[in-house]
Order: C-alpha cells, then sequence, then structure tokens
C-alpha cells in the first residue's frame, strides 16, 4: 500500500492523539519524537511490505507458464502468495 508523505503524518498525528487520550498511555514529553517514531515504524512497515510485494511479483513470473498452463487465476494467487509470504515473514497484513 503506498501512503503519501501527508497521509503517514496525518495517522502518526491520529495515533499520538489516541495514545494521549488513553488512561494508560502519557507521552507528554518529546511529542516530537514520539510522532517521528511512528513515522517511521509506519513507513518501515510499508517498506516491508513493498519488499513482500516484490517477492510475490517475482514467484508469479518465474512461474508464469505454469501459471498460465493451468489456468490460474492470477490476482487470488498473489493474494494467497502474498499471505503465504507475509505469514513466515512474521509480518501482519
Amino acid at each position: 500500500m503506498r501512503l503519501s508523505k501527508n497521509k503517514i503524518e496525518h495517522l502518526s498525528d491520529r495515533i499520538l492523539q489516541m495514545m494521549q487520550e488513553h488512561p494508560r498511555i502519557h507521552p507528554n514529553e518529546n511529542i516530537d519524537l514520539v510522532t517521528r517514531a511512528v513515522d517511521d515504524a509506519i513507513f518501515e512497515n510499508m517498506q516491508a511490505e513493498d519488499e513482500i510485494d516484490d517477492q510475490v511479483e517475482e514467484l508469479v513470473a518465474q512461474n508464469k507458464n505454469e501459471i498460465s498452463a493451468m489456468d490460474m487465476d492470477v490476482g487470488a494467487l498473489r493474494s494467497k502468495l502474498k499471505r503465504e509470504l507475509a505469514r513466515k515473514a512474521g509480518f501482519i497484513l
């Protein structure tokens, strides 16, 4: 999933707001640092998902003849491969 820098900043601001409203979380100091950490976490998560997408495309390309011969639904296959690769990597989609 591709997110713009503005969307990532909006999400991190929203997460920070939710954290501040939670009765057990009090990030009152270094709010900029917390926001930046959330931004970085979202960005790293997007990069990990992009890497999984690249692996899926590589597998589909490597096996395109088999996929065509078996008349498989490529979209469904991509989804299944992505879920399986994410699971193996310990990544939650």
